[in-house]
């Protein structure tokens, strides 16, 4: 049996490898480190990453990665799982999206820097991880009083059936089986995305997907999990690390267009429409949620669906306050949507 060295960390075939990455020492004198896991299974193969929890309050990608973990069997598995679970221990501790300390999105900075601030040397840590690589899965999504469940795909400026990397990044997109993947423009203008860690691993070269999904809603938790569970397995199968086929829905849709739509007022936000809708869909002008002053409690402000067929990929499902701006519904258009059925 050989060893395996990703990044001068070692593991063994067989093994499941676990190290602390070390960053830096904080104010406190405390350590700070980065979990990585390695899984190596008893034959050779690809590398798949898995990274989750650069921001701080989306934690569900954390927990997929976990039951996939515990799930691999090693016998069985061909190559090498690299797991980041927690890639920003000091968001993760607030429960922030942004790291405390120097409020940077650590999902707008890789690939890092060692000399920066301490996002950035985060960053900078996990990022040559991505050399060691053949994909990456990197997990983002909601936390309380939210639920998202969709693939997102960076094609950047390619397109597929022009581009090979582009064909496989959709491919990958398609085959981790959610119902509902998007790969158009961003919500504002491109430069306010750039810095994430799947388009690192794209300017590499090689194909990275951003798993959308996450709740605090248990109900809904317990429904989404075991979807991105199978979806990783379904990766790995397609990419020949693991025995059997890729376990598709019927039908699939790439969204072509959707809508970031957010109040204009703030106020407390009441949902019309529960989490029972994520990746259901309603006609135009569906009354969706509203918005009541606090102070009169009247409604100020009514949310309404903008498409003929409009599908929820993410959704503020709680009554909750709300600020001027803040996310509510990513919004889906099913009307010119492209459909796959699978066998």
């Amino acid at each position: 049996m050989s060893n395996s060295v990703i990044n001068g960390y070692i593991v063994k075939q067989g093994a499941h490898a676990f190290y602390k990455m070390h960053v830096a020492k904080l104010a406190s004198g405390l350590d700070l480190v980065i979990p990585l896991h390695i899984l190596k299974g008893e034959k050779d193969g690809p590398t798949l990453m898995l990274t989750a929890l650069s921001h701080g309050d989306a934690t569900t990608g954390f927990e997929v990665i976990r039951q996939v973990m515990e799930q691999v069997d090693l016998k069985e598995l061909s190559g090498t799982i690299v797991a980041v679970p927690l890639q920003n221990p000091l968001a993760f501790e607030w429960d922030w999206r942004n790291t405390p300390q120097d409020c940077y999105n650590m999902n707008r900075t890789y690939p890092g820097t060692s000399r920066g601030w301490v996002t950035e040397k985060m960053a900078a840590v996990i990022s040559p991880l991505c050399d060691y690589a053949d994909a990456l899965i990197d997990w983002h999504g909601g936390g309380y009083g939210d639920a998202i469940n969709y693939v997102l795909s960076k094609l950047g400026p390619a397109e597929v059936g022009t581009d090979i990397l582009a064909d496989k990044i959709q491919h990958m997109a398609c085959t981790y089986g959610l119902e509902f993947m998007y790969g158009g423009k961003p919500a504002g203008p491109d430069a306010a995305y750039a810095g994430t860690l799947s388009d690192y691993m794209i300017t590499r070269g090689k194909p990275a997907i951003v798993a959308e999904v996450g709740t605090g809603d248990p109900a809904v938790h317990d429904k989404i999990v075991p979807m991105s569970v199978r979806g990783v397995f379904n990766v790995m199968k397609d990419m020949g690390m693991y025995p059997g086929k890729p376990i598709l829905p019927k039908s699939q849709w790439i969204i072509k267009s959707r809508a970031l739509n957010r109040p204009n007022n703030g106020g407390m936000f009441y949902p019309v429409v529960g989490a029972e809708y994520l990746n259901k869909s309603v006609p135009k002008d569906t009354l969706i949620a509203v918005v009541r002053d606090p102070q009169t409690t009247e409604v100020i402000e009514e949310m309404r669906a903008p498409f003929e067929e409009t599908v929820f990929l993410d959704m503020r499902i709680m009554m909750t306050k709300v600020h001027p701006g803040d996310y509510a519904y990513i919004i889906g258009n099913l009307t010119d949507a492209k459909r796959i059925d699978n066998d």
